[in-house]
């Protein structure tokens, strides 16, 4: 095909995209519904044009002008989000599928520390001296329960122990991730560990009668917290999935397939515990009723869950939901919208190229 036929069958079409584009002024909301499904047909004939265009005229100027068009249109086609609705679809949307994109190994996360926590309570009850020797140094059973306190833990003292529990949960998170490259080894362990403990100390508190002491310090936060250690989790296993099980890919590739996902994880997660934290240091040291420390905790727990389940597993999923945008095919770097195009100027070849 010359230079003129194709010129002459393509460039109504272009000049049409040329003016959706020239009337969005870079913002898609800009046009109507309608407008926006002449954009997307346009803009998908446009980029096929752009393909053959680079092939059969790569000297010409318009295969140029070409390709910045195509560019902005893309990125109206495609919604290249301002940073705020970035930020925005991020904490009401996106999180919450990255957390539901575990799969079986959540579940196992979730088993791992839950299942800890039910056993650690189990031992303190039955044998609550030798559960008490896995305490941090400073809190083992020295004194008479009677006195006052948790087997040799004071009444005062539980601040600390709690504090010392729950403070590096940021810490104990990245481990938790971390230790996927350990083939999951630490992962287990630091789930198995954090719940074991939690776990003991409640079954002390139960045996003395302190339950709602420890209710009123714990649950406000914990619950939150040992959601996120869950989920860390769940990544770390990601991890160890993707190292012993890649699948057609190579371990590099899978890792490198399963490192935004995981990103995005470390990152909400940091984000529900910076909310754990202020919790703890703020409603806590109401020492507020038993019924509202309760509800405080179950609040957080409930709407980290509910989240999950509304956000990451009932919410409907478009085509580029899950990936970032895409650079429209066969350009390069971004270029600012072209000016308008002639009909007859697109594809003029240069001086020097032949018809």
């Amino acid at each position: 095909m010359t230079l003129e036929r194709y010129l002459e069958q393509r460039s109504t079409s272009w000049s049409e995209l040329q003016e959706l584009v020239d009337r969005a002024k870079g913002r898609a909301d800009r046009l109507s519904p309608e407008e926006m499904r002449q954009l997307g047909l346009l803009y998908r004939r446009a980029s096929a044009d752009l393909s053959v265009a680079r092939r059969k005229y790569p000297d010409s100027l318009g295969t140029q002008r070409l390709e910045a068009l195509v560019t902005a249109s893309h990125r109206l086609v495609y919604a290249n989000r301002r940073r705020e609705d970035r930020v925005t679809f991020f904490v009401t949307t996106r999180f919450w599928r990255r957390v539901t994109e575990g799969g079986r190994c959540l579940v196992l996360s979730i088993i791992l520390l839950s299942g800890s926590v039910v056993l650690g309570f189990i031992w303190a009850v039955a044998e609550p001296v030798a559960a008490s020797g896995i305490l941090p140094s400073g809190f083992h059973a020295t004194t008479h329960p009677g006195q006052g306190g948790v087997l040799g833990i004071a009444i005062p003292a539980r601040a600390g122990l709690a504090s010392e529990i729950f403070t590096n949960n940021i810490e104990v998170a990245v481990l938790a991730l971390a230790g996927g490259f350990t083939l999951g080894l630490l992962t287990a362990y630091i789930l198995v560990s954090n719940g074991t403990l939690l776990g003991v100390l409640a079954g002390l508190e139960w045996k003395i009668g302190a339950w709602e002491a420890f209710t009123r310090l714990i649950v406000p936060h914990g619950l939150l917290e040992l959601s996120c250690i869950a989920v860390a989790g769940s990544a770390g296993f990601q991890i160890t999935r993707a190292l012993v099980d890649p699948g057609p890919l190579t371990r590099g590739a899978s890792l490198v397939s399963i490192a935004p996902r995981l990103g995005e994880t470390v990152l909400g997660v940091a984000a529900c515990l910076v909310v754990a934290g202020l919790t703890e240091g703020i409603v806590t040291t109401w020492d507020l009723p038993i019924g509202a420390a309760l509800a405080v905790g179950l609040f957080w727990a409930c709407w980290f869950w509910a989240l999950v389940y509304w956000r990451g597993v009932r919410s409907p999923r478009g085509p580029s939901d899950d990936h970032d945008v895409h650079a429209p095919p066969g350009t390069g770097t971004s270029r600012s919208a072209p000016a308008a195009l002639g009909n007859q100027q697109l594809f003029r070849p240069e001086p020097a190229a032949s018809a």
